[in-house]
């Protein structure tokens, strides 16, 4: 549509105002309901916020010792000894306060226990070998994973009982997920120790 201008020129007449900021209008109104989707995905529900602030801590605890160091302060394995022969399990009746470095790892098997706040861990992979070093499909040390001690990390309620909700959804940890654990630890079965955690920090990856 044409009209004349001041200059009697005529030019094609300028969009109504509201047809004008329709664009811009469309564009925010889309930004809005993103952002809003975005907002709904990552909302926590109050029970799990709560838990997350009772054990996940900012600041990596300091003095972590390895599942090999805890291992042979239980006594589940001697000095220089790689584990206790199978089936006997020494100073299973000890327990004490500890800070441990491991992995969220089980080689083939998932290190999960559903639907619940445990997980198991792993000795941290020997950094030893060169840059780009894969651990996990090094025989060399797929053989040392599988004889190296490991732990059963869980998290309980105020009645001792391990809490009911995914470890995963808890607090969004991944499999090989790097932790530091601060609990009371006890021998367990075999080279299985079972810690109780009062907090964890997750390393960044």
């Amino acid at each position: 549509m044409f009209a004349l201008n001041r200059f009697g020129v005529a030019s094609k007449s300028a969009k109504p105002a509201h047809r004008r900021n329709l664009p811009r209008f469309l564009t925010a109104s889309m930004l809005v309901w993103l952002v809003a989707i975005g907002c709904r995905s990552e909302q926590v529900d109050p029970k799990t916020a709560e838990l997350r602030q009772q054990f996940l801590v900012a600041t990596e605890p300091a003095g972590a010792v390895t599942l090999t160091q805890l291992a042979t302060q239980l006594g589940v394995i001697k000095p220089d000894e790689e584990a206790t022969p199978d089936g006997e399990i020494a100073a299973a009746e000890l327990t004490e306060s500890v800070v441990i470095v491991g992995r969220i790892f089980a080689g083939d098997m998932e290190p999960w226990d559903t639907g619940k706040a445990s997980f198991l861990i792993a000795e941290l992979p020997d950094e030893g070998h060169g840059e780009g070093h894969d651990a996990d499909n090094c025989p060399f040390c797929k053989r040392k994973a599988a004889k190296a001690p490991t732990a059963i990390v869980q998290f309980v309620d105020s009645d001792g009982q391990v809490i009911p909700i995914d470890a995963r959804k808890l607090f969004g940890v991944d499999k090989k997920d790097v932790v530091v654990i601060r609990g009371q630890a006890a021998a367990g079965d075999l080279r299985a120790m079972v810690v109780t955690a009062t907090d964890m920090h997750i390393r960044k990856k």
